[in-house]
């Protein structure tokens, strides 16, 4: 029981880390203003906050339910769909930052299923439509906190933090707090979905 809640928590974690990377797009590119500065840096740091977010579900799926290749497959494509919708809406703004969140986190979420093989078709889509309303909200919701968090923090915080160490340090710190926070609360609201299918399975 240990084992498996800590499996459970390591999604979390990993959204946390994810987040934190893809906060850091906030710093790099600047992806708050038009046009926005350094792409490569939004697709680098944007794809691997969303690959390390994404891992750690799969992989939680494929050890707790033992998924096999079908299901694990589904889980790559929905995530590799959804990551890349995410980075790409990054460099229109702010508002990509939030909406792409919300359709990555559905359309990952959406087709992570928590089951050893694929049942009948109409099972799979009453859980992808269920999950995807689940994981779309869920990152909608914390994305959203978290930048305006973020961007009240920039304002209030980071003058007095950037006087100690600097200012690059200082804006990546007031971004990255509430992004890893948010990406860890966001990812165990939404993944309680996977939590409750588990116990119902025990």
């Amino acid at each position: 029981m240990i084992n498996r809640q800590r499996m459970f928590q390591s999604v979390a974690w990993a959204w946390a880390a994810g987040w934190v990377l893809v906060s850091m797009c906030y710093v790099v590119a600047d992806v708050s203003s038009l046009p926005n500065r350094g792409l490569a840096a939004i697709y680098g740091l944007g794809f691997a906050g969303w690959t390390i977010g994404a891992a750690g579900t799969i992989s939680y799926v494929r050890h707790r339910f033992g998924a096999d290749v079908y299901v694990i497959a589904l889980s790559v494509a929905g995530w590799g769909v959804g990551a890349l919708v995410a980075v790409v809406l990054l460099s229109v703004g702010f508002q990509g930052l939030i909406v792409g969140a919300a359709l990555g986190g559905a359309i990952g979420g959406g087709l992570t299923l928590p089951m050893r093989s694929p049942s009948s078709s109409a099972t799979i889509v009453r859980a992808s439509v269920r999950r995807a309303f689940n994981w779309g909200v869920s990152f909608l919701v914390f994305q959203f906190l978290a930048f305006y968090i973020g961007y009240f923090l920039l304002l209030m915080a980071a003058a007095p933090l950037a006087s100690i160490v600097g200012w690059g340090w200082a804006k990546a710190a007031v971004w990255a707090l509430p992004a890893g926070v948010g990406g860890f609360l966001a990812a165990r609201l939404a993944s309680r979905s996977l939590h409750f299918t588990e116990r119902g399975a025990a």
